[in-house]
């Protein structure tokens, strides 16, 4: 469903006027505007499945993701990998129907995610974010890199 969301024509024209205004000139009010964007489709689809359509229930979503049996489904990983394409990818127009992987923000950072001490697990975890990506992105990132190991 969050796939369909995202995929949605109108939901990627007004991604494509954000960039096209913001990227530029104000990255910061770009990664606040794409943020409130996004929720708009979260919060729709977040309490079919039982999570608050609000920024906790995205955190609560992720968190549910990163859970085993969830991880490691290959189709869990390929429809989060679209979804991050769909919305980290810098839209050359608004008629594109499909992410171009070419079209992949040149500037990315690497982010280190390290595990809590009392928590077992591999301890750390590194992704390629965009470089005015937010928490809420870096985190969606882990989930789909989670789910790609």
């Amino acid at each position: 469903d969050l796939l369909q969301g995202f995929s949605d024509q109108g939901f990627r024209q007004k991604l494509a006027e954000l960039h096209r205004a913001l990227a530029d000139t104000n990255p910061n009010k770009l990664r606040a505007e794409r943020q409130k964007l996004i929720l708009t489709v979260q919060s729709q689809v977040l309490p079919k499945y039982g999570f608050e359509g609000s920024p906790i229930g995205v955190l609560q979503m992720l968190h549910a993701f990163s859970e085993p049996h969830l991880a490691e489904s290959e189709e869990i990983s390929r429809v989060g990998a679209m979804i991050n394409q769909i919305i980290f990818v810098e839209p050359a127009s608004a008629s594109e129907q499909e992410p171009d992987s070419s079209q992949v923000k040149s500037k990315s950072v690497r982010v280190k995610l390290v595990q809590h001490p009392e928590e077992e697990g591999p301890g750390h975890l590194d992704v390629q974010v965009p470089e005015s990506a937010t928490m809420g992105e870096v985190l969606a990132a882990a989930a789909t890199a989670l789910g790609s190991e």
